[in-house]
């Protein structure tokens, strides 16, 4: 054995021994600059490896962490070493993983299985993110946490403290003084494209929670009680009527292992913008929460698959109430047609989680209010899942009831994550559905399955083949999320990563990406067949590039005449196309990006005609506290088929041009002001009709369709001012609306206008989230 290996082993059994005998932390003060006396008795981690380029070679810059614990938490101090001149502290939006800044962070495996890690970062400019990890490699960052950080600079090295309280997430229950973690630190050095991890593994990888170091701290017993008060003063200029809500979140840690949430009256409206989305298709748009009730103390119900599906979508809660005008008359039903909402009221929710050694429990139970002309619907959950060190299996039901459709939907599903080896590993999901509908006297019940395989035989290599099928009655919808119904896939994505690369070499890195996929409806009738193949990589001086190609078979699209019995499928021609992406160097004041792109339809659905895309994005950080962004995408396509009704469709030249600028401005730690505007202008012109038949043909026909217009904007003016951690004092103007004109008009600047104009929303919020 190597002297090398010898000394780094003894160092980690060093670091192991240290931890079974705490350094306590008694007065530390979170300001950055690892003053206090407490700091020199602290245990140390030199050890790392350079992650991204995936090369694992020692590090070229020097980093350490030094780590403190008590009964509050653990304290973790980062010193990262480099020339003064290349540190990038702007500061930046929390949660932006794509920001132009160095950073350095730990994730955590509380329980130290492997399942579920907590990561938390700081920025040289003292900005934060947290994120969960869970299936391996798959972060979520809607999560905000309650901890505290500090960034300092000084001469050639940039220095950060974390204070990481025990109630921060909720964890097992272990027996003993001791409790089992595992630990993963990094550092990321943007200027030079580079990170350096204490693992073997970084979430680019299949393989990161896997391969976290064990670590033991004492077992300390935790309890914490949250009260989060709000007022949120709304005024609508477009009703012109102004609304005060009050109410109250309640966060109780009851140990360890328990969690109570309560939310009495809440204001489930967000003050963060979604993006905005031009969708055609049969397939709904999948929205993120950020609500603070739903994204604290979630991740134990998260059974999801990739993108196709999530069993529990909270954005069901609180959304638009169902109506039944009909059942009205005259005026009445007039009313009930002009006065409805697109948001509904909450009475109450409750979240409880319990979480043992080897056993979890949770419940998740919501009631909406009754809105005019509409009766609120009730959500539950209940999630149980048992974990052992290569198996974990878990059974999630939701139940939800929507009183206006006399419909009560419920789910059952299973989800097992089995790895028998440290290369291997397997994830299924089944589930199924069960509906009754009383307004129509209707009943329907399917199933639904996704199974993968994951292998990661080497350095930089990794394959999955996987598998998912949902017949045509299944139906998740009414608290969940499902992408598609009557479909079938069967794929596997395969990719290699290259890293030795000499001196003389201009590259960093490169990766290769082959994936082949086989889509039928639930009948196993041939969608397509596809291959896909990516080659990208980053240069030394920070710059990359991507090229991707794809070809996709001729074959049958079940879905865009939305289950028409004279027309069930459309047939579609070959499609195959090719993408170009081109990243500028990086660097601290100026950035830029562009794409462009031709060809039918993706590997994922067809089309048929083609179509170009011309996309470029560039940002401006004047200061370290001040950056603006814009992007602008044009995109033509021609013979755009478009579903009408039944079996009537409509071909179109299709013209979409979006443009989102932004300012993100930063007064210390405190306060931030965002201004962002999202602009599209959708037009569809020279229309052609069409009938789909039984064979899947597209016949002529003498129908009359109007070209059309769709302008859409989304604008909002955001200062946010922290009062204490995750108690903030919002104030917040939004304006914006969707308008479609059945014109020709062309002009980007009168289509752009047409929304502000006229808009469906604008409106002024002030909303203060205090803490006690």
């Amino acid at each position: 054995m190597h002297l090398s290996h010898i000394l780094q082993r003894a160092a980690c059994a060093a670091f192991f021994l240290n931890v079974a005998m705490p350094t306590l932390a008694q007065n530390i003060t979170i300001d950055g600059k690892l003053d206090e006396v407490e700091w020199a008795s602290a245990r140390e981690w030199t050890k790392y490896y350079e992650s991204i380029p995936f090369t694992l070679a020692p590090p070229k810059h020097t980093q350490k962490v030094l780590v403190l614990e008590d009964e509050s938490g653990m304290y973790f101090g980062f010193i990262n070493e480099q020339a003064n001149a290349s540190i990038r502290s702007n500061q930046h939006e929390r949660d932006d993983e794509r920001a132009n800044v160095d950073k350095a962070g730990v994730s955590i495996d509380f329980d130290g299985n492997g399942l579920t890690a907590y990561g938390f970062s700081i920025s040289a400019g003292g900005s934060i993110s947290d994120t969960i990890y869970r299936n391996e490699n798959q972060g979520n960052s809607d999560w905000d946490a309650d901890w505290e950080s500090a960034a300092y600079i000084e001469g050639d090295a940039w220095f950060a403290e974390m204070f990481i309280p025990w109630s921060v997430a909720p964890m097992k229950a272990q027996d003993g003084d001791v409790r089992k973690v595992k630990l993963g630190f990094w550092r990321m050095i943007v200027g030079e494209g580079r990170v350096n991890t204490s693992i073997k593994g970084n979430p680019r990888q299949e393989k990161f929670l896997s391969v976290f170091h064990d670590y033991t701290f004492q077992n300390y017993s935790v309890s914490k009680l949250d009260f989060f008060p709000f007022v949120n003063v709304t005024e609508d200029r477009v009703l012109e009527q102004v609304d005060t809500k009050i109410g109250m979140e309640v966060f109780w840690k009851i140990d360890s292992g328990k969690q109570l949430n309560v939310a009495v009256n809440p204001d489930f409206g967000q003050v963060e913008s979604d993006e905005l989305v031009v969708n055609f298709t049969s397939s709904e748009t999948f929205y993120s929460d950020k609500r603070p009730f739903f994204s604290e103390n979630h991740a134990l119900f998260d059974v999801k698959g990739s993108e196709m599906f999530y069993i529990i979508n909270t954005r069901r809660i609180g959304a638009a109430p169902d109506y039944n005008c009909a059942q009205y008359a005259g005026t009445i039903q007039s009313a009930c047609e002009s006065e409805q909402v697109g948001i509904t009221d909450i009475d109450y929710a409750v979240r409880y989680t319990q979480q043992g050694e080897s056993l979890d429990f949770g419940f998740l139970g919501a009631s909406e209010a009754d809105q005019d002309y509409s009766q609120g619907k009730d959500f539950y959950a209940l999630r149980l899942k048992r974990d052992s060190k290569q198996l974990a299996i878990g059974y999630l039901g939701t139940y939800a009831e929507r009183p206006v459709l006399d419909r009560t939907a419920t789910v059952h599903a299973l989800d097992l994550t089995y790895r028998p080896t440290d290369k291997l590993r397997i994830e299924t999901v089944i589930m199924g559905s069960d509906i009754d509908q009383g307004i129509d006297d209707t009943h329907s019940s399917g199933q639904a399955l996704r199974a993968g395989f994951t292998a990661s035989p080497g350095k930089g290599r990794w394959h999955n083949v996987s598998t998912m099928y949902f017949d045509d009655q299944v139906d998740i919808n009414d608290m969940g999320y499902q992408m598609i119904n009557n479909w079938s896939y069967w794929g596997s994505h395969n990719g290699w990563k290259f890293t030795d690369f000499g001196e003389a070499s201009k590259l960093l890195s490169t990766e290769i990406e082959a994936n082949i996929a086989i889509e039928t409806d639930a009948e196993f009738d041939v969608a397509g067949e596809s291959i896909q193949f990516a080659y990208g990589g980053n240069f030394k001086n920070t710059a990359g590039f991507k090229l991707e190609n794809f070809y996709r078979t001729a074959g049958k699209d079940f879905w865009i005449t939305r289950d028409s019995i004279v027309a069930p499928f459309i047939r579609k021609p070959k499609n195959y196309g090719t993408q170009l992406q081109v990243m500028g160097p990086s660097s601290k004041f100026f950035n830029y990006a562009f794409k462009v792109s031709r060809g039918k339809g993706s590997e994922w659905y067809s089309a048929l005609g083609f179509a170009t895309t011309y996309q470029a994005k560039a940002s401006f950080s004047p200061q370290d506290n001040l950056n603006f962004t814009l992007m602008y995408e044009h995109t033509s396509e021609r013979d755009w088929l478009n579903w009408i009704e039944g079996n009537l469709l409509g071909i179109y030249e299709r013209k979409q041009r979006t443009t989102v600028a932004s300012m993100n401005w930063f007064g210390g730690d405190k306060h931030e002001l965002r201004i962002k505007a999202q602009l599209v202008a959708f037009t569809a012109r020279q229309p052609s009709a069409y009938l789909g038949d039984l064979a899947g043909s597209l016949n002529p026909a003498a129908i009359d369709l109007p070209p059309f217009s769709l302008s859409d904007l989304a604008f909002q003016v955001r200062y946010r001012y922290e009062v204490l951690p995750l108690a903030y004092l919002y104030v917040v103007y939004s304006k914006g609306g969707r308008i479609i004109a059945l014109d020709e008009e062309n002009s980007l600047g009168k289509l752009y206008q047409r929304p502000w104009d006229d808009p469906q929303a604008d409106s002024f919020t002030v909303k203060l989230r205090y803490r006690f």
